[in-house]
């Protein structure tokens, strides 16, 4: 997964915010608090998020705040970001409404939601082909409150860029 051309296609400018859902290690975290002001990387998983305040320390990096937490309840104020950023997540959200619910709440009006997923067939890595969704999926569930504003696909995974209406 080509992360700095992920980062650029969120078109990030210096002073704003994103939240990244589900961050892990920090693949897309590290190279996006390059181009944010700030960075908040919540994930669940608490070892994740201790690989990644090592390397966050390593690095001497400023601007990536961590937060334990999950999808279905965010632990960020309402209104607080321009960006979310939510990579090989969406396939695992209990309730795709709750995540849109969570997103829309948690972006500023007119921010940006940023799904990366693997394409709906058999490639050389990700999830079961059953457990993977569609672009279609995706934009079915966030209709109400996104509009799709950008894409990439590729013959493994796919980004869809949406604003908040």
């Amino acid at each position: 997964m080509p992360k700095d051309d992920v980062v650029k296609f969120l078109g990030l400018k210096g002073t704003d915010s994103l939240l990244d859902l589900g961050a892990g290690i920090g693949y897309f975290s590290i190279p996006a608090s390059k181009h944010a002001g700030i960075v908040v990387a919540i994930d669940m998983e608490p070892k994740m998020l201790e690989v990644l305040a090592d390397r966050i320390a390593e690095d001497r990096i400023a601007n990536i705040d961590l937060a334990r937490g999950d999808i279905g309840a965010l632990p960020v104020a309402d209104g607080s970001f321009d960006h979310i950023f939510a990579a090989f997540v969406y396939h695992e959200v209990p309730s795709a409404a709750v995540f849109v619910r969570e997103c829309a709440r948690t972006l500023r009006l007119g921010g940006h939601l940023t799904v990366v997923e693997f394409q709906k067939r058999e490639t050389p890595i990700g999830p079961p082909v059953e457990e993977r969704k569609t672009p279609r999926d995706v934009l079915r569930a966030t209709a109400k409150k996104f509009k799709e504003t950008s894409r990439i696909e590729t013959d493994v995974y796919y980004a869809l860029k949406l604003r908040k209406r």
